[in-house]
């Protein structure tokens, strides 16, 4: 396990505490057969994250845009950059099957922006959207 979900700063907004809550799932699953060696596992899992995470922004920023959320351009654009982290991840994937730069992705990078990015812009944006 990687991440907990009790590690996981709540937001003021039910809906967006469960989209964490089920990506940490994935997260932690994806880290999981990693450590394996499970590398048909982690082909899915990996795609799966993929079309988790677009499912996530894309829900926060129709929520965004259905309140007018003044940060919304910002917020989008944290987004897009860990979208195109992924998909980079992805191809890189895809080509070397390497496990240990999916692990060492999901360590150094993914799960430290996810927590600082709900702290940062969920925590703000779930005030002005509410519960």
């Amino acid at each position: 396990m990687v991440l907990r979900k009790e590690d996981l700063p709540m937001v003021a907004n039910v809906i967006m505490n469960a989209l964490h809550e089920d990506e940490v799932e994935l997260i932690n699953e994806l880290y999981q057969v990693c450590q394996e060696g499970n590398v048909d596992a982690v082909d899915q899992l990996l795609q799966l994250l993929v079309q988790d995470v677009e499912d996530h922004f894309t829900t926060e920023e129709e929520l965004m845009r259905e309140a007018e959320f003044f940060a919304y351009p910002m917020h989008k654009a944290e987004h897009d950059s860990m979208r195109k982290r992924i998909g980079e991840l992805l191809e890189r994937w895809r080509k070397s099957r390497e496990l240990k730069e999916v692990q060492k992705f999901i360590q150094e990078e993914l799960v430290p922006w996810l927590l600082l990015h709900i702290a940062r812009w969920d925590a703000t944006t779930a005030l002005h959207l509410g519960d």
